[in-house]
């Protein structure tokens, strides 16, 4: 299962990946400069076919991509590289991957808040003046995480499984599951459960130890909420907005983090994280997965944008000094890009190492 896992999480990545620098790719065509290559993952090469007048490969390592532009760094002045275009045709190619990526989040968004948004970004969808969410009849309420050694583990409960109810009550939120469960530690309850189409009792004894629970169970409401279809694009740009906040929020908070304590925030996670969270997700259905994919695209685009050497903003960045006659040359401008990108590489194992501490 696990195995499975990362294959859809690296083509789901992959696919993120491809959107992005196809909006690249796209941009700088229509706009007359010469794509070199369009690359899928990082060198080495494995694979390469040459176009007409591109280069397209797949490389290795599968967390990534690029295209590489004539022009693109030095001085050819040629008529079809990016180094003689316009600041206005360079910054439109160089914000065409971020424009894609958040492009695709709100087309998902907006599909989700049409049809059924679930209680992954808030645990109620929010309003906005007038636009009002209203709840879809799913009042389900499905295991998302069970502690180790707590009495759900050793009962065999999975993720994913639907509470029905517990000693014949209906819950319909984690929180009401928590009270009933710490008002009655120590005690054995009948926990109704569906799997499927299949409907399973268990006789619990619950516990007290704090650091297992009670029940030893993270359950996530599945009551979906949905706008009127006219209100549905205005309520995804509202949440968008709020999201684009709390990446930036989280991305701070990282950073600060790091300098202060060494150490990786409670909200914040790398691909080994997302891999686990995506096994578990894929559990609750369509849903849940595209909003999760979505989440995905617009924290990429939000973070390609900032003005950090080796991402597109920090390109643009170098852009709009050169326009304004501060000169950086080619060397300095390459050397900025290599400490930015071995800082991002170096900032991804540290996440990484932690997703690894947090999810073992």
């Amino acid at each position: 299962m696990i195995f499975l896992t990362i294959i859809m999480v690296v083509l789901a990545f992959s696919l993120l990946v491809i959107i992005h620098e196809f909006g690249h790719f796209i941009a700088a065509r229509r706009n007359g400069v010469k794509v070199e290559e369009f690359g899928i993952g990082f060198p080495p090469k494995i694979f390469g076919y040459q176009g007409k007048k591109t280069l397209y490969t797949i490389n290795l390592l599968p967390l990534g991509g690029f295209v590489r532009l004539r022009g693109e760094v030095g001085s050819d002045k040629a008529k079809d590289s990016f180094a003689s275009k316009s600041t206005w045709v360079k910054t439109k190619i160089l914000l065409a991957g971020v424009t894609m990526n958040i492009a695709l989040a709100y087309g998902i968004i907006t599909l989700l808040c049409a049809t059924g948004l679930p209680p992954v970004y808030f645990a109620d969808a929010p309003s906005f003046g007038p636009i009002t969410p209203v709840k879809v009849e799913q009042p389900n309420l499905a295991i998302f995480q069970i502690a180790k050694d707590s009495p759900a583990e050793k009962s065999e409960l999975k993720t994913g499984q639907i509470i029905v109810s517990i000693d014949g009550i209906k819950l319909s939120d984690n929180e009401q599951l928590r009270e009933y469960t710490k008002s009655h530690k120590g005690k054995t309850v009948s926990l109704e459960v569906r799997e499927g189409s299949e409907t399973k009792t268990y006789s619990i004894l619950l516990g007290d130890n704090e650091q297992t629970g009670v029940l030893g169970v993270a359950a996530v409401s599945q009551q979906m909420s949905r706008y009127v279809w006219w209100q549905a694009p205005i309520a995804a740009l509202g949440i968008m907005f709020k999201l684009v906040v709390m990446t930036l929020g989280a991305f701070g908070g990282l950073i600060v983090s790091l300098f202060t304590k060494a150490k990786v925030t409670e909200g914040v996670t790398g691909p080994i994280g997302i891999t686990v969270i995506f096994g578990e997700v894929v559990k609750f259905g369509w849903q849940y997965v595209l909003a999760l994919i979505a989440s995905i695209s617009l924290s990429l685009g939000v973070i390609n944008a900032m003005p950090i050497p080796a991402l597109d903003g920090g390109r643009l960045m170098l852009v709009l000094l050169n326009r304004r006659n501060v000169h950086v040359s080619h060397k300095v401008e390459n050397a900025m890009h290599l400490v930015g990108f071995v800082a991002l590489i170096a900032l991804m194992i540290f996440v990484a190492v932690s997703d690894i501490s947090r999810f073992r």
